[in-house]
């Protein structure tokens, strides 16, 4: 079920030339499950829901901030947001949490791709509270485009912190940034599609391969260009079965009859519409689920992924 909270837009900060902080106060209550990786629904003009990760919150979990960076070419979030004032009020669903840190782990790498920054920030500032061993790879194009670069300065991580840009250095070796990474380091990364993909390729390469934790921005452009076949999906509560078409997904089949299932970015990287399987085999397209969950065959994001079988059961 929908958890949106009415909230006030307290404070915008500019943090570069384009990209911005904004504070939100929520009105009644406090926000729960705020933690570093989680994320917030913000719902904005034209039915746009967008999704953006928590870099900072306020200790009593009445105020967290989200930085966006300005896209003039994307979908219009980043542009809605922009158009934000302080004192607006603003609705906001979350936080959800599908990129967690996993706790006391011998040592952690973080690497932040441009906006990717914002969960990685707040990762960078958990660990240091908790005194872990850690390493931070901030990569930008150029100084300039680094918005967190005074953040991370005030933190004072001395040798943890690495900020590298393309422009004076020219591509990060990814390879021997894993190598230089002590052994059973955890790697969290948040970036572009292309820089995850060539962090994963690195890191495939190594004779022992890390463990990597990464979250996207947007859908694999490999995965949205996947054939599709039409299917059966069966809600297990009343028995009706519904005809799934190579042209429609889960979501909006079930949705257009009346059925209420949760969901914001409705390409795979949210969360939001997770639902529970009861039978049928999964041909999961997301980019939430992690391998083993996905192994286990027990839930799906409805808006993207399919079935592999021919009739999939939702508990619903």
């Amino acid at each position: 079920m929908s958890s949106k909270k009415t909230c006030t837009v307290l404070k915008i900060e500019k943090l570069s030339d384009d990209t911005s902080s904004f504070e939100f106060k929520i009105d009644q209550g406090i926000f729960e499950s705020v933690e570093p990786g989680a994320h917030l629904d913000v719902y904005l003009e034209n039915d746009l829901i967008k999704q953006y990760s928590l870099w900072n919150w306020s200790e009593d979990h009445k105020r967290v901030s989200v930085a966006v960076k300005r896209e003039d070419d994307g979908a219009g979030g980043s542009k809605a947001m922009h158009q934000l004032k302080e004192g607006q009020k603003v609705e906001l669903d979350g936080p959800r949490n599908h990129f967690k840190l996993i706790p006391n782990a011998p040592h952690y790498t973080l690497v932040a791709g441009g906006i990717g920054v914002t969960p990685i920030f707040s990762m960078v500032n958990a660990l240091q509270k908790h005194g872990a061993s850690f390493d931070v790879y901030y990569l930008v194009q150029n100084r300039k485009l680094a918005a967190f670069a005074a953040h991370l300065d005030a933190l004072n991580l001395g040798d943890n912190y690495h900020l590298h840009t393309d422009e004076e250095s020219g591509y990060i070796n990814f390879k021997q940034l894993l190598n230089e990474s002590p052994k059973d380091s955890l790697i969290y990364a948040c970036g572009p599609e292309p820089m995850l993909n060539a962090l994963m390729k690195a890191n495939q390469e190594q004779a022992k391969e890390h463990e990597l934790h990464y979250e996207k921005f947007s859908a694999s452009s490999d995965k949205q260009e996947l054939e599709s076949t039409s299917f059966q999906v069966k809600i297990n509560s009343t028995g009706v079965i519904y005809e799934i078409s190579a042209d429609d997904s889960i979501l909006g089949v079930l949705t257009d009859d009346g059925i209420d299932i949760p969901s914001a970015c409705t390409s795979g990287v949210c969360g939001t519409c997770i639902t529970d399987v009861l039978e049928g085999d999964i041909d999961h397209r997301d980019e939430i689920l992690s391998d083993e969950e996905k192994t286990s065959n027990e839930y799906m994001c409805v808006c993207v992924s399919r079935a592999k079988s021919g009739m999939i059961v939702l508990d619903l």
